[in-house]
Formats: structure tokens, sequence, C-alpha cells
């Protein structure tokens, strides 16, 4: 995998030494988690003494991933160090939790670590550059590590996408993955739905049209493109009726928070003078006194 340090910008190359980054760049082609790291500050830090890095994006770890590098571990030996900061009463994690699991399992007391000063801001940004370089992140701890940036880093998309060698629509779209039911955001982070396929489900109508299509994929293993073509048929009529929106940044991201706090389609129509409508969308009438017990209205 090419990582070309001057797209990161203040990226791993700030935080880690150029052996670390050369190992990374070999990494696909080695074993996972096992490339050297040659002429590294290294020392052993007892395992008990570091505790997870608080601002970890990735949330789940599989089980035989773990087994697997704990067999590696075995077999060779630790070869690339985790990385740590120093804090009251021991080590923070900040690179490498699935080789301190993997550590754990086979009983080590110590581990290699580098150590390095890095600001509390920093956790989540390089713990999550780290991971997307690594592919390690499933889609929507992906999505989700985005939000947090732009939320506590107050980052924008730009700023986003070139701390993580990425384009700016990327970000954008995958934040958007985040606007799906949670029975459709479940399916992704399982593996069982793609991207790609979470991507064309978002254009239909309606959560429940969304649901019909994300198990229609599963039962028939649709592609990607076929599922491209069935959302296309349903919606072109739409799309020539609909007039075009024109939305900047920020009121895409607030259609995004809303429809996650409301759970239904939020739209946002702007309009000249600082004027304009929000269309909230329901789908039954339990759907409608869902939404008005949430917004603190009583339906009669």
């Amino acid at each position: 995998m090419e990582i070309k340090k001057k797209v990161l910008g203040r990226g791993l190359s700030a935080l880690i030494p150029e052996g670390y980054i050369k190992a990374m760049e070999t990494e696909k082609e080695a074993a996972p988690e096992t490339a050297e790291l040659p002429g590294a500050p290294i020392r052993e830090i007892e395992i008990s003494a570091i505790r997870p890095n608080r601002e970890q994006p990735r949330h789940r770890f599989p089980e035989e991933k773990i087994e697997e590098l704990a067999a590696s571990i075995r077999e060779q030996g630790i070869l690339q160090p985790v990385i740590v900061k120093k804090v009251d009463g021991g080590f923070e994690l900040i690179v490498g939790e699935r080789r301190l699991k993997a550590a754990q399992r086979c009983g080590l007391e110590k581990i290699p670590a580098i150590v390095k000063d890095l600001a509390e801001d920093k956790l989540l940004e390089w713990a999550l550059v780290e991971n997307i370089q690594r592919e390690d992140l499933n889609p929507i701890e992906e999505a989700q590590a985005y939000v947090r940036l732009i939320e506590q880093r107050n980052l924008s998309h730009e700023e986003i996408a070139r701390k993580v060698g990425k384009d700016r629509s990327t970000i954008a779209n995958a934040i958007r993955l985040l606007r799906l039911p949670n029975e459709i955001l479940e399916i992704l982070i399982e593996g069982k739905l793609h991207a790609g396929h979470a991507r064309a489900i978002l254009a239909l109508p309606s959560p429940e049209h969304q649901r019909q299509m994300a198990r229609r994929i599963a039962e028939d293993r649709l592609s990607v493109r076929q599922v491209e073509e069935l959302v296309g048929q349903g919606m072109v009529r739409k799309r020539r009726a609909k007039r075009a929106r024109t939305l900047d940044q920020d009121l895409i991201a607030l259609e995004t928070k809303l429809e996650r706090k409301l759970g239904t389609q939020v739209r946002i129509f702007p309009k000249k003078n600082n004027q304009g409508r929000i269309e909230i969308r329901y789908y039954s009438l339990d759907d409608l006194d869902r939404l008005l017990n949430l917004l603190g209205i009583f339906s009669v």
C-alpha cells in the first residue's frame, strides 16, 4: 500500500519514525503487524501499565483475527512495536491495540513500545489514520470516527481528507452511511453488506424501502452494480420531477444530525434571505405519533 506523506500532511510521519512508515508501506506484502522497525527508540513496557486508547475508533476485534496474530507472536515474537504515550500511572495506547490483545492472550508480561509525547486532542486523529491505512475499520466505524473529528475537533471534510489521504467526497460519502436505519448499519458492521451497496440504497425514499432492499441484497446476493440499477430504475421518475437542491457541507451535516436524532428522512430546503423549510417524513400514523412524542408534542 503506497503512503504519500505529502498527502498526509501532519500525518503519521509527525508521530512515528521513518522506519515505521517504511514498515507500514510493505505491510500488505508481509504478515500483518509483524514488519520490522529499524532504528526506532524501542523499550519494553509492562503490559499491565498500558491502558487502551480511549479514542479508539475501532470497536470490534474479531476473535479469529486476534488468535491468528497470537499464533504469529508465539512463533516469531512481536516484531513491530506498539505506540504509547506517558500518562499518570503508566501509559496510554496510541496505536497497536490488536497487537496488545494478542500479546495478552500469549501470556506476555511486556511488549516492545515506542513512547511518544502526543496532545490529548490528537489521540483520535492518529488512531484513525493508522486504522485507515491498515484498512482495519468497518465502514461504520470509519464514518463515526469522521463525525467525532468534526464534532470534537471542529474539522471540515476537506481537513479530514488531507489528514487521512482521501478525497473530500470520500469523507462525505462515508458519513452519509450513518443516515441508514440501525438494522442496516448492523449488517454493514458484520460485513454482510458492502459500503457500495449501502451508498446505492441511500437513494431510496424511506427507511422501509431501504430495509427491504438490504434484505433482498442478502437473500439474492446482489452485486453493487445490480443494486445501483434496481435503485436507478425505481427513482428515475422522481429524480426528473424533483427540483435539484444545492446544499453546502454545513447543511448536509445538519440533515444527517436531524435524521439520526429523529430516525427518519429529513430534508432542508434553503431559500434566499436566510429562509427556507425543513421537511420531516413519516410513513404511518404510528410513525407520526413517534415523531410527535419525540418532539414533545402530544398527538390528538
